[in-house]
């Protein structure tokens, strides 16, 4: 008789529910529990990207029940706005939901954490169920996170990933976890025949449906691999795996492991006048004259997505090359070791 046990599975995200700039996260759901698996989804209620390791502190955080449905993977189908619900209520089969799922008006690691510790506020059945301390509930055996819209490799993205984030947070809290991207291609996707030495435009709607469905069928069977073996690998707190959408991943595709590439930020803001955006909060304090200027979020992604050299055995070679990229993280940061016990002056 088989001892293993049913593993029990949060899966986040920080790009929110099914939308278009969500739409891996209802396909990695049906494909983690079509393995049978125990899966309960905790997301931001709208996209959280590059939010790293930020904690939702400034007053109570607001939540919300989700009711996806069936093949919704943008959220463009015409029943989304009442697949939210302010309280928890039946699920509609007849309008094709599938699951119950709890939204957040919080960042990635808040939902992380919150998932891990509140389940019993988000899923008891009766008041003093809600109340109940977290020690009541079975804990989670793993915390997948994403599938994020967009590759993070290379340390510039790592840091700054709200899915790394959220990993990353779960892990810090001595719960397994995997942190999975999914690279898209605008231009140029590896193909079985030319990998990094591609040419052509980017897939087409249809084209990029078909490879997203096979990108999250392959990433949970990985997922469920990386699980299982675990115990090999005990000085592992997380995992981040990098899937190239191209074709590479329709026909037996190539895991490798890899390191992270060490790159760097460019800019990452631009000077705007605010005539033409909304004006900025209420400066602190009240007495502060209102500003005239502003800088906005817009990063020169170039150097972010793409050495100039492809160094063998870095996540982004591999994704450029079509592979499926595996990265084994701890959650801390490392000191550079130097011999010594002081400093001298």
């Amino acid at each position: 008789m088989s001892s293993f046990k049913t593993p029990k599975v949060l899966l986040v995200n920080d790009d929110g529910p099914p939308s278009t700039s969500s739409p891996h996260v209802l396909g990695l759901y049906e494909e983690l529990t079509a393995l049978g698996w125990d899966v309960s989804v905790v997301l931001p209620s709208f996209q959280k990207s590059w939010g790293s390791m930020q904690f939702s502190l400034q007053g109570p955080v607001a939540y919300w029940y989700y009711y996806p449905i069936k093949d919704n993977f943008d959220g463009k189908h015409a029943a989304t706005p009442e697949s939210w619900s302010a309280t928890r209520r039946p699920i509609n089969c007849e309008r094709g939901e599938i699951a119950e799922w709890v939204l957040i008006d919080g960042s990635p690691t808040t939902a992380s954490n919150s998932g891990l510790f509140n389940q019993n506020a988000f899923f008891g059945e009766t008041p003093s169920e809600r109340e109940a301390p977290a020690s009541t509930t079975t804990p989670f055996d793993l915390v997948v996170s994403g599938p994020n819209f967009g590759r993070n490799t290379g340390t510039a993205f790592a840091l700054s990933s709200g899915t790394l984030g959220a990993a990353m947070a779960a892990s810090l809290a001595g719960v397994k976890s995997i942190a999975v991207s999914f690279g898209h291609f605008t231009a140029n996707p590896p193909t079985l025949a030319d990998r990094s030495k591609a040419r052509g435009p980017g897939l087409e709607p249809a084209q990029l449906r078909r490879v997203a469905l096979s990108a999250n069928k392959f990433t949970a069977s990985l997922i469920q691999r990386l699980y299982s073996n675990w115990d090999k690998e005990a000085d592992v707190g997380c995992y981040s795996i990098n899937v190239p959408l191209c074709e590479t991943i329709l026909e037996n595709p190539e895991v490798v492991w890899t390191r992270i590439w060490e790159n760097r930020y460019g800019p990452l803001f631009a000077a705007e006048s605010t005539a033409t955006y909304p004006a900025p909060p209420a400066p602190q304090p009240a007495t502060a004259p209102t500003p005239k200027n502003v800088l906005y979020f817009a990063p020169n992604m170039a150097s972010l997505l793409g050495p100039k050299t492809l160094q063998e055995g870095t996540d982004v070679w591999a994704i450029m090359n079509g592979f499926v990229s595996v990265t084994r993280l701890r959650p801390n940061f490392m000191e550079v070791d130097r011999e010594g016990r002081g400093l001298d002056v």
